[in-house]
């Protein structure tokens, strides 16, 4: 991968900051502190996006559903608690995967005709 060189201007305390990283031997440089650094605002800023995708989608559920969706998630946690779970392998995933999404587009469209 290749890599771009930048200048970068910091307030002494930041720039203490990124030497004392060094200095302890969490990194062996500064560069790798700031790259640490932009890899997490990435995280960051890539969970906040999903939070407001996740949080968009709950919105357009009518609140029923959204407590039907709660409820059966407090349920699958204390199943899994008390060790009723089944594991998949990755076939038995995709299986599962496409029959919650036929299940899924047979409820909306059970939605859509009664609209």
């Amino acid at each position: 991968m290749p890599i771009e060189q930048m200048n970068i201007s910091l307030p002494p305390k930041m720039a203490r900051f990124i030497r004392g990283k060094v200095k302890d031997g969490q990194y062996t440089n500064a560069s790798e502190v700031v790259r640490d650094a932009v890899r997490h605002m990435q995280e960051t800023e890539a969970a906040r996006s999903e939070r407001a995708l996740l949080g968009e989608f709950e919105a357009r559920l009518p609140v029923a559903e959204r407590e039907d969706i709660r409820r059966s998630v407090k349920r699958g946690i204390k199943d899994m608690e008390a060790g009723r779970f089944e594991e998949y392998d990755a076939q038995g995933m995709r299986r599962l995967g496409r029959e919650l999404v036929a299940g899924s587009v047979k409820k909306q469209a059970s939605r859509a005709k009664a609209e």
